[in-house]
């Protein structure tokens, strides 16, 4: 059986960077602190309060190219917990 959760809380992002290339790219970075969300559990809506620790921030390192619509769109997304770029 698996256990339904949900994001529940408040989520910040801040500190985006974005650097747009000549051949069509672009590059953003940004953080995220996700100190105070918490997962709340669907069945029992009960939900999990875990400490503030420096894997409650997170940096993403996106690439993005413009489509034939002239829309951006992500090629590739990568993110590491714990970044001390993002800690307080």
């Amino acid at each position: 059986m698996s256990t339904k959760a949900r994001t529940t809380g408040f989520t910040r992002f801040y500190d985006a960077d974005v650097t747009v290339h000549e051949d069509g790219t672009a590059a953003l970075v940004y953080c995220e602190d996700q100190s105070r969300a918490f997962n709340k559990f669907l069945g029992t809506g009960k939900t999990d309060l875990t400490p503030v620790t420096k894997n409650s921030y997170v940096i993403y390192a996106v690439t993005l190219r413009k489509n034939g619509n002239g829309v951006w769109m992500t090629e590739r997304l990568s993110s590491q917990r714990g970044s001390a770029k993002c800690r307080p």
